[in-house]
């Protein structure tokens, strides 16, 4: 299909209860009679409801949550799953967020898409408990779960949204409920700054904060309410709200993550169009290769099970 840069191709829609992630093609010719219920272009099946998905800045991989805490990584580009986690404390996740990696600025892995290229691809994920995960899954190999952070004790510490900062590689901004904003290097799982609003507002609100982060000018616009007492929980009232502007530029953050912004990094974007498609079947022979592996491996497992078995029963005919 023709499409635009940066211009949506497609919708991916699940519900609660539903094992099925449905896509609708935007970019269809319309039809003369328009249907009542349009069926989906694409269905996309799970064992298990999906609770959240998510997909990344290049629409490249596609990532599933569902209730039994499993989270699968899918590359859509060849239609096959990239890794299979679970989270084994019994947790329920509540949101999953693709994570730029300090890899992903490797000159030897060339972009696949108009951000860096992902030879780890990792997955930020928050559950309903305040607790969060790093998971990374490489190209090739076994992928790997870390815990950041566990529930908190105390009530006023849990998280209530995360959302990674393109700006700075294995960054993420972790809003609590007593109002803190916090700036945390998933790659050591260290604090790196705190904003703060000044003590006379009061971010609004702390379990639905109001905020974007801006990736192009590298700031982060948040909305305090002012307060009314001293409770840093008091509801203002309307027309009393603030938009406030945190540049990254004005903080000590590249410091923090100096090693990680020195690696060059390509991409896709101002490539020939030749280049592009010879890294992307580069890219799909490594898949294909890594799958042939694993198939053959287990081929020879499931051989040399039937051949124990054929033994074992010729074993058992002799007199």
């Amino acid at each position: 299909m023709k499409v635009q840069p940066d211009v949506p191709a497609g919708i991916g829609v699940h519900w609660d209860g539903s094992h099925n992630l449905c896509f609708y093609l935007l970019n269809c010719p319309l039809k003369e009679k328009v249907d009542s219920d349009p069926k989906p272009d694409v269905v996309w099946p799970c064992a298990a409801p999906i609770v959240c998905s998510a997909v990344s800045s290049c629409s490249k991989y596609l990532a599933l949550a569902c209730e039994d805490a499993t989270i699968t990584i899918w590359n859509k580009h060849v239609g096959y799953p990239l890794s299979v986690t679970a989270i084994l404390e019994e947790r329920v996740i509540c949101s999953i967020h693709f994570l730029q990696s300090s890899g992903a600025a490797s000159s030897e892995t060339p972009c696949s898409c108009t951000d860096p290229a992902f030879p780890i691809v990792q997955l930020l994920v928050l559950c309903t408990d305040s607790s969060f995960y790093l998971v990374k899954a490489p190209m090739s190999g076994k992928s790997s779960i870390t815990l950041l952070a566990d529930s908190p004790e105390d009530p006023n510490l849990a998280v209530s949204v995360v959302v990674p900062v393109v700006a700075f590689p294995n960054a993420a901004l972790f809003f609590s409920w007593d109002g803190t904003v916090s700036l945390m290097n998933t790659a050591t799982s260290q604090i790196v700054y705190c904003f703060s609003v000044p003590p006379s507002h009061a971010v609004a609100s702390p379990w639905q904060p109001v905020f974007i982060v801006d990736s192009v000018n590298w700031c982060l616009l948040l909305r305090g309410d002012e307060q009314q007492q001293a409770d840093a929980f008091a509801q203002s009232t309307a027309g009393h709200s603030t938009i406030f502007l945190f540049d990254f530029n004005s903080y000590p953050l590249k410091e923090a993550f100096l090693k990680e912004l020195d690696l060059p990094f390509k991409s896709l974007q101002n490539l020939p169009l030749a280049e592009r498609c010879n890294i992307f079947l580069c890219d799909r022979q490594q898949s294909l290769l890594g799958l042939e592996e694993q198939y053959w491996s287990q081929l020879q497992a499931q051989a040399a099970a039937m051949d124990k078995e054929r033994q074992k029963v010729k074993g058992q005919k002799k007199p």
